[in-house]
């Protein structure tokens, strides 16, 4: 089982590792927490794997200052639940985020098979602009 997805520790780390980095290192990133028929759905609208891991590459390049905070997390068999919050800084622009996430877990090598994301974002301290509707 993938130490990424088995406990709220090793989720916060995957979640961590998602936007730091290099972007040149985005596909071992990707090979470490997912399948290769992963897709990640966000805010309904869908990556297959090689554009999730264009997507991760990308903001790998803005070199965003990403503060994520696993704040719940459920893992039962095959599936697998989260809450995060926290703070992402790109381009000179603070931007706070709660995230929902739901994920289907390959149970033999505990990458996820997919992930669907329902997040919300915007200036720190006032209400969200993004994703709200």
């Amino acid at each position: 089982m993938s130490e990424f997805t088995s406990t709220r520790e090793g989720f916060q780390r995957a979640m961590e590792l998602s936007l730091t980095g290099s972007p040149q290192d985005s596909l071992a990133y990707a090979e470490m927490v997912q399948t290769p028929t992963y897709y990640h759905i966000m805010n309904g609208n869908r990556l297959d794997y090689d554009d999730s891991v264009k997507e991760v590459a990308e903001w790998r390049g803005k070199g965003a200052e990403y503060k994520p905070v696993v704040e719940e997390f459920l893992r039962d068999g095959d599936q697998l639940a989260a809450r995060m919050t926290g703070t992402i800084k790109v381009d000179g622009v603070d931007t706070e985020f709660e995230s929902f996430m739901f994920a289907k877990v390959d149970k033999a090598t505990g990458r996820m098979e997919w992930l669907v994301e329902r997040a919300v974002w915007g200036p720190i301290g006032k209400t969200p602009e993004h994703g709200v509707n």
